[in-house]
């Protein structure tokens, strides 16, 4: 049995967002009706042009920005009304940090241990859950150094093992790899997978194409509404684009209804309305 499995055990949850729209000061800036399925122990992406709605969606879908309309769902239960059932089974990684930034790598995620898991874990195991993920998202280096002086990049890798303590039963992520050279970049997005696979959903937000090929399926948006979702390689296919870097470009080729329309038409439609 595993460290992990020894302190939580968790089975991946399966996501369900339905007919979601969220406005601010009277703006519209999802929806209306968005909706899509992520099924348990997907690695899904939430892609997008900045200002794309993508950090809102997720903030809706973590529980944290309650959507004007439409419901979130949970292994079919109503994520706003089980709040409270649900909160130690999500993990989140914001953009900006929210570690304590005078503590060492080591402190802080000893820190968080103590308060995230069981109280009756042994001393040891609870030590060497600290020292497995420092090691996972590659700060085993750095992990006498404090919080500030790290970079941009290592600090958001710091927040990461953070969220990996308890494995939760789904983890979201806004943009976890921004700052990270290419080769860290991948690394995180090939952790991000394996995780997946272990037992923990991961929808992580990103405008950046590097790695896309890693993950299951891209759900992407333009203006708030949800205009492709399906497979990266596919992707492809339907924006006729002979890169992942030239998708944005001719996306801002045509309005996002119109997108929609055609999307809608196209058989990855069905992506969006399968079940759980």
């Amino acid at each position: 049995m595993s460290l992990h499995s020894e302190s939580v055990p968790r089975l991946a949850a399966a996501l369900q967002v339905q007919q979601l729209s969220q406005k601010k000061g009277g703006k519209v800036i999802l929806g209306p009706g968005l909706g899509f399925t992520v099924k348990a122990g997907e690695f899904v992406g939430l892609l997008g042009p900045s200002g794309s709605g993508k950090s809102t969606l997720l903030k809706a879908c973590c529980g944290l920005d309650k959507p004007s309309q439409g419901q979130v769902l949970l292994d079919g239960q109503d994520l706003y009304q089980h709040l409270s059932l649900w909160r130690e089974k999500i993990g989140y990684v914001p953009q900006d940090d929210i570690i304590h930034t005078e503590l060492s790598v080591e402190k802080a995620v000893s820190y968080a241990a103590r308060l995230r898991l069981r109280s009756d874990l042994p001393v040891a195991t609870r030590n060497a859950l600290v020292s497995r993920v420092i090691h996972e998202v590659g700060l085993q280096e750095r992990r006498q150094l404090r919080i500030k002086k790290l970079s941009g990049g290592q600090r958001k890798r710091a927040s990461v093992a953070v969220e990996l303590l308890s494995r939760p039963a789904i983890l979201f992520l806004d943009e976890p790899t921004s700052g990270q050279d290419p080769q860290l970049e991948e690394s995180m997005m090939q952790l991000f997978k394996s995780l997946s696979r272990e037992g923990t959903s991961v929808i992580v937000t990103t405008h950046a194409m590097a790695s896309v090929e890693l993950l299951d399926l891209v759900v992407l948006l333009q203006a708030g509404q949800l205009v492709y979702m399906g497979p990266p390689a596919e992707m492809l296919d339907f924006f006729d684009s002979r890169s992942y870097e030239g998708v944005y470009k001719i996306l801002a080729k045509s309005t996002p209804g119109e997108w929609l329309q055609r999307y809608r038409q196209s058989p990855f439609y069905s992506y969006t309305t399968r079940t759980p």
